[in-house]
């Protein structure tokens, strides 16, 4: 099985994708040649920082949402991109934080298949149709990605560390299979007490320095 590894690197709001070779993501290129691939291959994401709190989590974000996945869109490979990503479509049922004026979004996640090729995602799920998310995000200001809807671009903030599944429960729920422990934290909170607490951590101010 192939294994990719992708690196990102956050830098407060912001995020750069790149596929890397070496552990540190300041100077990504590609792991393997990009030739088209066939099967399955494993898609490790290298990211930097890794949040340690909700706190840095909300403000390593510029938008922080509840929203319901409405389509996802067939994955993608960019020219030169060594990845594969999906976009999907998220209405939006309440913001948290940041702009206010939009009712739909698009977010990019790395993985996905485009023919007989797939990249699998270790660290994370990629979302589906018909499930509601707490997310927090990155605007995604990649140039070359191809518009959808005329929607405006976000990412994931740390890759998968800003995606808070709410179940038909009405609980948070993370993949047992994901190693996170800053998402294990939140595990079978409600969703009004998740949202509580993400208002907690955008508002928390920042405990100064001696």
């Amino acid at each position: 099985m192939r294994t990719h590894r992708v690196g990102i690197a956050l830098i407060i709001a912001a995020f750069n994708l790149g596929a890397q070779s070496q552990p540190s993501p300041s100077k990504p290129r590609p792991l393997y040649p990009p030739e088209q691939p066939h099967g399955v291959g494993q898609l490790i994401v290298d990211v930097l920082p890794v949040p340690q709190s909700l706190k840095q989590l909300a403000d390593m974000s510029s938008l922080i949402i509840e929203g319901v996945v409405e389509k996802a869109i067939p994955s993608r490979r960019g020219a030169g991109q060594t990845w594969r990503e999906t976009d999907s479509v998220i209405r939006i049922a309440q913001t948290l934080k940041g702009p206010t004026g939009d009712s739909t979004i698009v977010i990019s996640q790395m993985g996905g298949r485009v023919g007989d090729s797939a990249d699998q995602p270790t660290q994370y799920s990629l979302v589906q149709p018909g499930e509601r998310y707490i997310l927090f995000l990155s605007a995604d200001d990649r140039n070359a990605l191809p518009p959808v809807e005329g929607l405006k671009r976000y990412g994931v903030t740390a890759a998968w560390a800003g995606l808070l599944l709410v179940g038909t429960d009405g609980l948070i729920h993370t993949d047992p299979k994901y190693h996170d422990p800053l998402r294990k934290t939140y595990e079978g909170k409600s969703k009004e007490e998740m949202i509580d607490l993400s208002k907690d951590a955008i508002n928390q101010k920042q405990t100064p320095s001696n």
